[in-house]
């Protein structure tokens, strides 16, 4: 595992609970009824929603909420309004996202959370991993491990100290050294990181053939099985190309993902075996996922090819929207592919107009594409920090239980998704009410949703009415199903 973050609170109303992370998670304190550590209402020293933890273990990133007294972490304050602010206008000014160490404490009036991270065993020379069959032969003292490799290291006479420890798995630049800064989760250096970001299939297909050269195999040029025609452009987590398979010419898209932390093997194998399960869903309107896999710390999806391309593409060629008849179509089929997940147990996370694709260029049908790639990525922790960094799914578009559940996410936070889509393929607008100097993400805490009709008072009552619904924020008020939701679009569209 990647290690594990344990909150314990030493001091306050809460002395005694503790909550432990050891996957990708997110932890809201403060004193409404959303909140996972939650005071008494009358408790003066927290605000309702005080402060957001990000958990991807071993990493923690703390972002005060524009709380009204403020975020001690380690006696420095962040965040924290005047009296006369509104938790918007103090948000405007901006507050800090820090990052959580071990042994930090984190305090709100009188309570107060000690962290403890626990990290993998590694070798403090050389960086590398130690399983646990290889700590019996690996030597550990004062809180540092020794692998079997450097002991032998040392047994020749070499001295420790001039071992480059975490240097970068790429180019084997000391990272202490010369980035001066933490050391990244993957273990790459800024340069490296910035290359592989800019070409990931070169760099995909460089691991493939130093994969296969291991295995004493003949290293390969392209995907095995495929030839890479040609970048299609950015997907909604990484950059997808066109592909032809060499079995029978088939046109195919590829999808390529980097890892944003060290990949362990064990998170491999858990997303390994999620993603094998998504590719037993088979839907007229669902895009097909044809195989996977990965090399390195990059990870590739063999697809079904939409010649339309995406709907937020055919937006931008409209002008920006649609119109309610040239939308009619692809929000049913659309529909249709969602009930049919959520009847085989996969919820999406990530909806929206780039994930709905058309099959050709005119006259062809909508398919809902990456089922079940965001949730599973992110809930293996590949993803690094999406939440604190902005990145979870598209925030423009996403509920707001999706911040506060970020686990456990339900069918009804898809009824939202979709809605939220309907209405931006309509308006081109997202359905939340941003101020100026907020981000979306405080938008999203804040639950301040848009009526259609105020972006368009001519817009159709019924169907107004029916959209509106279907973004309320509040779980209940909702549609509950994706079955429902189509139901009474049926019934006004």
């Amino acid at each position: 595992m990647a290690g594990k973050v344990i909150l314990e609170v030493t001091r306050g109303p809460l002395k005694g609970r503790s909550f432990s992370f050891e996957e990708h998670d997110t932890f809201v304190f403060g004193r409404g009824w959303e909140c996972h550590a939650r005071l008494a209402e009358t408790d003066p020293t927290a605000s309702r929603l005080h402060f957001l933890l990000e958990i991807n273990p071993p990493e923690a990133r703390i972002r005060d909420l524009g709380s009204l007294n403020g975020t001690y972490i380690n006696g420095v304050k962040y965040g924290g309004r005047h009296p006369s602010e509104t938790p918007q206008e103090a948000a405007s000014r901006g507050f800090p996202e820090v990052s959580i160490r071990d042994r930090d404490q984190i305090q709100v009036g009188d309570t107060v959370f000690s962290v403890k991270v626990e990290t993998p065993a590694v070798c403090s020379y050389c960086g590398t991993d130690i399983a646990d069959s290889m700590k019996a032969d690996s030597r550990f003292v004062e809180g540092k491990y020794t692998c079997p490799v450097c002991l032998d290291k040392e047994a020749g006479g070499a001295r420790l100290s001039e071992i480059q420890a975490f240097t970068c798995r790429r180019c084997g630049k000391n990272l202490l050294i010369e980035d001066n800064a933490p050391v990244s989760s993957d273990l790459l250096c800024a340069s490296c990181r910035k290359e592989m970001e800019s070409n990931p299939i070169q760099e995909l297909l460089k691991a493939l053939a130093a994969k296969f050269q291991r295995s004493g195999k003949v290293g390969k040029t392209d995907i095995p099985g495929y030839e890479i025609m040609g970048k299609i452009g950015p997907g909604g987590m990484g950059a997808v190309y066109l592909a032809r398979r060499n079995s029978d010419g088939t046109s195919v898209a590829v999808k390529v993902m980097l890892s944003k932390v060290k990949v362990y093997d064990d998170a491999r194998e858990v997303f390994k075996r999620e993603i094998d399960v998504t590719l037993r869903l088979t839907h007229p309107n669902i895009v097909s996922l044809l195989d996977h896999g990965s090399a390195d710390n990059l990870f590739y999806f063999i697809m079904e090819y939409c010649e339309g391309g995406s709907v937020q593409a055919l937006m931008e060629q409209r002008g920006g929207k649609l119109s309610i008849e040239e939308a009619r179509p692809i929000i049913f089929q659309a529909l249709d592919g969602l009930c049919y997940a959520h009847a085989q147990g996969f919820v999406h996370r990530d909806l929206n107009p780039k994930n709905i694709l058309i099959t050709a260029k005119e006259g062809g049908i909508a398919k809902i594409a990456d089922l079940g790639l965001a949730k599973n990525f992110q809930q293996s922790g590949l993803s690094g920090m999406t939440v604190t960094g902005v990145a979870l799914g598209n925030p423009n578009l996403m509920p707001r239980e999706q911040l506060l559940n970020f686990k456990h996410v339900k069918p009804v936070s898809d009824v939202w998704g979709i809605s939220a889509t309907l209405y931006n393929m309509l308006t081109g607008e997202i359905p939340y009410h941003v101020e100026v100097g907020l981000s979306v993400i405080d938008a999203v805490f804040e639950g301040k949703v848009i009526p259609i009709r105020d972006r368009i008072p001519s817009f159709p009552s019924e169907l107004a009415r029916v959209i509106d619904k279907g973004i309320a924020v509040k779980v209940e008020e909702r549609f509950q199903s994706a079955a429902e939701f189509r139901d009474a679009l049926q019934g006004v569209m």
